[in-house]
């Protein structure tokens, strides 16, 4: 037996559903439902089912909740030692300087606060800049390196400057939040960039998201949505899609933290469009200093915490 499969049958039992596991564990249902019957056949036994509308164990299937609980809990003992092993207590207790596009500020200093609190990583003063003030900051010195967000398409406009190295730790794909009411008009989860042209947009203004919105609707066959809001205030974003007034932008790494509020529906995008956040470097990076040692310690907690996250999106 797998750890990762008495992880996904643990996951199962404790949602009493397979649709809701699969969507925390980001594995489709059907590979899911696969991993399952692989495990049931391995001793011959049945260890779910029906009642209501949802699950439950058997008999057999909670005498091997209690066996899987004790081996995961010791599997994730390991883990964490040698997380802690990777990560080390910091060089120095002096503030490291992170230079970080706004995106990288709010979807790891903010969503991750607690995570980076817990394990040392919150003795840094984040700057928040655009792609070029990084560059430039990297270019005369100021810094070593910065976090950064970049659309996939945009990686190659970095071969013009020979002197950086970018090394991404994450792939997101761009989603829409739209309101439930909607989900009558998209059955299969997706939406076109033709379709938003019939709704109203609300999406936050960041230069990549800026970048993203202006390419999508260019085309003879594509009109731009009626844009209701374009803001930094998330809450009053999300508040319009709550009240069915607009749509906005998300991505997947920022919904596997942040769960939909009641009411709101995550729809892919198609054709579906990617970015990456990594870190921009000078080549030259000296591979002892304390920036060097922060980036490499933050790497080693979004591996760690983020592990079946990263199994589905991997860089």
């Amino acid at each position: 037996m797998r750890i990762e499969v008495l992880e996904y049958f643990l996951e199962i039992a404790e949602c009493r559903s397979f649709s809701q596991a699969s969507s925390n564990l980001f594995i489709s249902q059907q590979g899911l439902s696969k991993a399952m019957r692989a495990l049931e056949s391995e001793p011959g036994v049945v260890l779910f089912r029906k009642k209501g509308r949802g699950i439950e164990l058997t008999e057999e299937g909670s005498i091997l909740k209690s066996h899987a609980t004790e081996i995961v809990r010791q599997n994730d003992r390991a883990r964490e030692r040698f997380f802690k092993m990777q990560v080390g207590p910091s060089a120095t207790d002096a503030t490291v300087n992170v230079f970080a596009t706004s995106y990288v500020c709010n979807a790891i200093f903010n969503l991750l606060d607690e995570e980076l609190g817990e394990h040392g990583l919150d003795n840094c003063s984040v700057s928040e800049c655009e792609l070029n003030e990084i560059i430039a900051a990297i270019e005369c010195g100021e810094t070593n390196f910065g976090l950064v967000n970049i659309l996939q398409e945009d990686v190659a406009e970095l071969d013009a400057f020979p002197y950086l190295t970018f090394t991404p730790f994450l792939t997101m794909r761009i989603t829409v939040k739209a309101p439930k009411s909607l989900a009558p008009q998209f059955p299969d989860g997706q939406i076109t960039p033709r379709q938003m042209s019939d709704l109203s947009l609300a999406y936050f203004n960041e230069p990549v998201l800026n970048k993203f919105v202006k390419r999508a609707f260019q085309g003879p066959d594509r009109e731009a949505p009626t844009i209701v809001l374009h803001s930094t205030n998330i809450e009053r974003i999300n508040s319009l899609v709550r009240n069915s007034k607009a749509v906005t932008f998300s991505d997947t790494f920022t919904q596997s933290i942040r769960k939909e509020a009641e009411g709101i529906i995550s729809l892919d995008l198609n054709p579906p469009h990617w970015f990456f956040v990594g870190v921009l470097e000078n080549a030259g990076l000296q591979k002892s200093s304390d920036q060097y040692g922060y980036v490499q310690r933050l790497r080693a907690l979004i591996r760690y915490k983020h592990r079946h996250y990263l199994g589905k999106y991997a860089v």
